[in-house]
This record gives C-alpha cells, sequence and structure tokens, in this order.
C-alpha cells in the first residue's frame, strides 16, 4: 500500500506541484514586473507615488491567488485523472495576460482614464444637479411646443 501511494506521488502529484509553483511564479512575476513599469509611468506623469497607490498591488494579488488556491485544490483533488494542473495553469495565464496588457498601456491612456474616472465622479457627486437640470430643460422644451400649438 505505501509502495501504491508513494508512486502516485512521485508520478502525479510531484509534477502537478511543480507546474502549480511554476505557475504561481510566473503570475508573480508578471505582477513584479507591471509593478516596477506602474512605478516608472507614474513617475514620467509627475504622479505621487503614495501607499494607496502600493496597496492596489496587494487587493489585486489577493483577487488573483484567492481563485488560484481554490484552483489548485481542485488540480489536486484531479490529479488522478488529468495529467497536468489545468485549472491553475490557465488562471495563471489569465493573470499573466492581464499584466501584460496592464504594462503595455500607453501612459497617456492611463491619464485619459484617470481623467474619465475624475469626470464619472463628479457627475456621481452632483447627481441631483444634473437631474434639475435636465428636468428644467425638459419643462422649458415641453413648454415651448406647447406655445407653438
Amino acid at each position: 500500500m505505501k509502495d501504491i501511494v508513494y508512486s502516485f506521488i512521485r508520478e502525479h502529484m510531484m509534477m502537478h506541484i511543480v507546474l502549480i509553483a511554476l505557475s504561481s511564479a510566473a503570475t508573480l512575476g508578471a505582477m513584479a514586473i507591471d509593478f516596477v513599469f506602474g512605478l516608472i509611468k507614474a513617475k514620467k506623469r509627475g504622479e505621487a507615488r503614495t501607499s494607496t497607490g502600493y496597496k492596489k498591488t496587494a487587493s489585486k494579488a489577493q483577487k488573483y491567488f484567492s481563485p488560484f488556491m481554490v484552483l489548485v485544490f481542485i488540480d489536486l483533488i484531479c490529479c488522478v485523472v488529468i495529467p497536468f494542473p489545468v485549472f491553475s495553469m490557465f488562471w495563471a495565464a489569465y493573470c499573466v495576460f492581464c499584466e501584460f496588457k496592464s504594462v503595455r498601456e500607453k501612459s497617456w491612456q492611463k491619464a485619459e482614464l484617470r481623467k474619465a474616472e475624475k469626470t464619472m465622479s463628479v457627475i456621481i457627486e452632483n447627481k441631483d444637479d444634473i437631474a434639475k437640470l435636465a428636468a428644467q430643460i425638459l419643462f422649458e422644451t415641453n413648454k415651448k411646443e406647447e406655445e407653438k400649438k
């Protein structure tokens, strides 16, 4: 019985563990590259590099590695049937792709996204004023149409 367990571990689990370790290392490496390039881009834009920005990296790591750990356990359970850790490798590939896209974004694109984000926050903060203005314009338009008739 011991021989069966040891051979199972050697033949199936070790390859899974190595591939899972490589997948997590690839994800961490991609995150590190994105972090460094993010600092460089922020410096070029003249933005302050604060702890808030650094915390975003930590929250991103949590978003990436929480599902990754669940998928690792699923892969370890399925290692008898599936010859390699498909689920965790696909998730790692997705995370690396997202980091690649983040690194490839131009600095001016991020500035435009931030500007749009600020505009939307102003709109959301002043939604009551905007609603009143829209109602007033609509009321005046209806009033003018009635006068024409």
